[in-house]
């Protein structure tokens, strides 16, 4: 064999071999860039779920509950506390009108022990305000609106009584009716033992239970032994403080109390014939005087 040919073996040899080398690093190259293979898991095992009824919003405690107030949310079944509201049975129904106990968060779920029912215990003291009184005050016909006074109305409360008032000139005694607005801007929190409107149909009723500061109860509890109350319901429309001042043509207090004065009539102010002489003289005026003779006897009329 020549040199030649050994020269040339050697040669192709070489390049075969290079040729070799390359396309094994390509192939490596390829294998690498390719993505693992799938590995096949175990599906996981369904959770059961159910819904139950949560908080929409933040509800303050006292708050009637109302039905934006609630959602119904998918909730583990195995993680649902026996509290829990559940869907199917239960409905938002039965927790609407029902008043908070505590603050509930968004998203909280709504608990029996978290709300109090209408005729559960605790319920008037669930709806008062912190710091208010709940105080009862007798209504018929006349002093209750015609039954046109319902739960969250808001009223003035009046007092009409009679007194007797000694004349100083006269030496005698008159009794004299009043009536005076007692309290303003009083919340009715129930009609006899309901708190709800129902159908919003007047009902004639016999105790209106409203909520009151703790002075404001002192004076009902006084009132009620010198005369009788009644209610006067104010507009549900929100107005400014001092834009409802009322007329008080006639009347001899300060004004309607919406400034913090006092309001009340007398009996004179709704007498039409006050001033007449011959029917009713104005009060204090000085009643004209006559001697009269008789023999040796005087006699003063007054007239």
């Amino acid at each position: 064999m020549s040199l030649r040919t050994i020269v040339l073996v050697l040669l192709a040899l070489g390049a075969a071999g290079l040729t070799a080398m390359v396309a094994r690093g390509w192939l490596a190259d390829q294998q690498a860039a390719l993505p693992p293979p799938a590995v096949e898991q175990a599906p996981a095992p369904a959770v059961a779920m159910a819904e139950v009824l949560v908080a929409a919003e933040d509800i303050a405690t006292g708050s009637f509950i109302r039905s934006d107030h609630l959602s119904w949310q998918r909730w583990p079944k195995e993680a649902v506390a026996a509290g829990f509201i559940v869907r199917d049975p239960a409905s938002m129904a039965d927790v609407e009108g029902a008043v908070a106990r505590s603050r509930i968060n968004r998203g909280e779920p709504i608990t029996a022990g978290r709300v109090v029912q209408p005729g559960e215990r605790g319920f008037l003291a669930a709806v008062l305000e912190p710091g208010s009184r709940a105080v009862a005050v007798p209504v018929d016909a006349t002093t209750g609106i015609a039954g046109f006074v319902f739960p969250g109305d808001v009223v003035d409360v009046l007092l009409t009584f009679r007194h007797t008032v000694n004349d100083s000139e006269s030496g005698g005694a008159q009794n004299r009716n009043f009536s005076e607005t007692l309290l303003e801007a009083v919340r009715v929190l129930a009609i006899d033992q309901r708190v709800d409107h129902e159908d919003g149909s007047a009902r004639l009723a016999k105790t209106a239970t409203l909520e009151v500061t703790p002075k404001q109860a002192e004076k009902v509890a006084l009132a009620l032994s010198l005369g009788s109350l009644s209610l006067s319901l104010r507009s549900l429309a929100r107005v400014e403080d001092g834009a409802e001042a009322e007329s008080a043509e006639g009347s001899r207090g300060d004004d309607d109390g919406a400034g913090g004065g006092r309001s009340y009539t007398m009996d004179y102010d709704v007498y039409y014939m006050l001033g007449d002489p011959l029917a009713m003289p104005m009060p204090g005026r000085r009643a004209a005087q006559v001697t009269v003779l008789r023999g040796s006897n005087a006699e003063t009329v007054s007239f």
